[in-house]
């Protein structure tokens, strides 16, 4: 991987040959003008179902071994449909004939079929590497991101509570100490495959609508070695995939934000999201394992029955509500620091002044 030159020596450089242009809090991939996330593709990847592509490359290796011409032009243009498909090459790749002009123009004429099918048959890799290496590569980023981001995970709490200072990747990374593996694209898995090396250009690049950018300009040849530099410029600038906590899948969790769940609409549920319901899963654990909660609950539907009964106007409940918080807010805090034998005195207090009206 590497840059080789300025853009007017990349005519004829193969399509899977990328330039990309990251930015501040942004990247662009060439030929596609929309910016993306950092850690966007790789969420993405790791929710991606790569089975289908797996066998449509099994199937191809296997005509291709049996030297069934016209089966494996069959199967090789089927690889090809589905890689022009697949997360970040589906952002460049304009159309599945752009891959193999000269091939996929010869598959509608019978009579050039034989040589075609001869020339992929007898290929050592110059045409079919880019897609096994495309398969090998969505398979080792979904098994070995996945390890890392859940080791990350490991004794966190899943949101930041009220006051408490959230770490930042970096730090967390160090809590964990999985420091060591961040310096190979394998993610420790094996010494031997150590980060990729990039050769990095500068550039002011102006993309459509926006102001101009000062951008690194990288060239990328595997989806490995991509993945690796847009993870790892994800932690430096706070975007981290992360598991939902009620569906499983991906979610891309933005800098400051503590999200446990992602937005997607909840399964089994028609309008609520993952979100949604983790809330309310969250705040009725929350109330049932603590007795402070407990006792805010309490007041707040006692005074909430009265506006219902007229007996307590809507602006009086929303002052006595806003109070009610705060005292909750303090004695939470005094709670947690308390000694066991001090939380009962703790709760009375609170218990007396929510029900002071």
């Amino acid at each position: 991987m590497g840059v080789l030159g300025k853009d007017l020596f990349n005519i004829g450089r193969p399509i899977d040959h990328v330039k990309v242009r990251f930015g501040d809090q942004q990247y662009w991939i060439e030929h596609c003008e929309l910016p993306q996330t950092y850690g966007a593709i790789l969420t993405e990847l790791l929710n991606y179902d790569a089975s289908e592509y797996g066998q449509a490359i099994d199937r191809l290796l296997l005509e291709k071994g049996k030297r069934d011409s016209r089966e494996t032009l069959n199967a090789f243009e089927e690889v090809i449909r589905k890689f022009a498909l697949l997360p970040y090459y589906s952002l460049y790749v304009e159309d599945y004939d752009t891959l193999e002009p000269g091939i996929i123009g010869g598959l509608i004429n019978d009579a050039n079929a034989p040589a075609l099918a001869d020339k992929i048959i007898s290929d050592d890799g110059h045409i079919l590497n880019r897609y096994v290496w495309a398969r090998d590569d969505i398979l080792f980023i979904q098994r070995r991101y996945t390890w890392f981001l859940d080791e990350l995970a490991k004794g966190q709490t899943s949101e930041k509570k009220k006051g408490q200072r959230k770490h930042s990747l970096a730090e967390q990374i160090v809590e964990r100490t999985l420091e060591p593996y961040v310096s190979g694209r394998s993610l420790g898995e094996d010494r031997a495959v150590d980060a990729p090396r990039v050769n990095v250009q500068y550039m002011i690049y102006e993309p459509t609508n926006s102001k101009p950018e000062a951008v690194e300009q990288v060239y990328f040849d595997r989806l490995a070695d991509f993945v690796y530099v847009e993870f790892m410029k994800g932690i430096q600038k706070g975007f981290i995939p992360k598991r939902c906590g009620n569906c499983g899948k991906w979610f891309l969790q933005e800098p400051g934000a503590t999200y446990a769940y992602c937005d997607r609409i909840a399964p089994g549920e028609a309008e609520k999201t993952c979100r949604d319901v983790g809330a309310a899963v969250s705040f009725q654990a929350k109330v049932r394992n603590n007795d402070i909660w407990k006792l805010h609950q309490r007041a707040y539907k006692k005074y909430h029955a009265r506006v219902r009964k007229g007996t307590m106007t809507k602006g009086e409940f929303e002052i006595w509500a806003r109070g009610a918080e705060e005292l909750r807010d303090q004695a939470l805090e005094k709670y947690e620091c308390a000694e066991t034998s001090e939380r009962a005195a703790i709760t009375e207090e609170l218990r007396r002044e929510l029900n002071a009206r």
